[in-house]
């Protein structure tokens, strides 16, 4: 059975999504300028998301990845329909289209969103004086502590072999041993640290990306899409980890 929170979590994933996707529509008729446009698809539905999430900040990161991934698979599975009713040479088969659109715009959306979905809940926790707690404030901590270390250790030992892993395990595991809960609380503090250090990292190669030409932008946009993917998953089981050392010392 579908627990309160995950529902309340959904409600605002997908009405943020449905945001998105009004400013979208917006843009593509030009009653939006692009800049606008731009930034409200990568935060905006995510701040929508933790305006309507009751809960914690790490609740409303969340629910903000979570509407960054709805967005991600409507967008990629729009973008598929349409090669099959153009039937254009230039699109690949329908399969490879959805799956490459889905990769790329998940590893682009979920993070941002999730930082956009924090920031909402925080407006939200504000404006109704909500108390956290100590045991959450020093989980939020931890964090922060975790996003800190993703974020800013990887611009010096992302490129250096093996030690492209270090940064997502050591600030994952921060993350994760700052919970008290065991290893469900440190599974989604690990993520939460993950997604924002990996958003924080992801700028400049997003940037390149975006301003660049020919090869150069192409390897930006495919590193960025790697190090997004990897670094979630490492970050996220590190957190697991932490969460369940601190439960063997308690």
């Amino acid at each position: 059975m579908v627990s309160r929170a995950a529902a309340d979590r959904g409600k605002g994933a997908v009405v943020g999504a449905l945001v998105i996707g009004a400013v979208s529509l917006l843009g593509l008729l030009e009653i939006l300028p692009d800049p606008v446009v731009t930034v409200a698809f990568l935060f905006g539905g995510g701040l929508v998301t933790g305006l309507l999430t009751p809960g914690t900040v790490r609740d409303g990161a969340v629910a903000g990845a979570v509407c960054g991934v709805l967005v991600a698979l409507f967008v990629a599975s729009t973008t598929a329909i349409m090669s099959l009713v153009e039937s254009s040479p230039q699109y690949p088969p329908f399969w490879v289209t959805l799956g490459f659109y889905a990769l790329v715009l998940t590893a682009l959306l979920l993070p941002y969103n999730a930082v956009g979905g924090a920031a909402g809940t925080v407006v939200r926790n504000g404006i109704r004086r909500d108390a956290t707690g100590a045991g959450e404030r020093a989980r939020w901590l931890g964090i922060g502590i975790g996003t800190a270390v993703i974020a800013g250790s990887s611009l010096v030992l992302g490129f250096l072999g093996p030690l492209i892993v270090a940064p997502p395990l050591v600030g994952g595991f921060i993350a994760g041993y700052s919970t008290k809960g065991g290893a469900r609380d440190g599974l989604e503090a690990g993520l939460v640290a993950a997604l924002f250090g990996t958003g924080l990292f992801l700028i400049p190669f997003l940037w390149t990306a975006s301003h660049a030409t020919g090869f150069v932008a192409g390897l930006a946009g495919m590193a960025a899409i790697a190090l997004g993917y990897l670094y979630l998953a490492f970050g996220t089981a590190a957190g697991v980890a932490g969460a369940v050392v601190r439960k063997s010392f308690t």
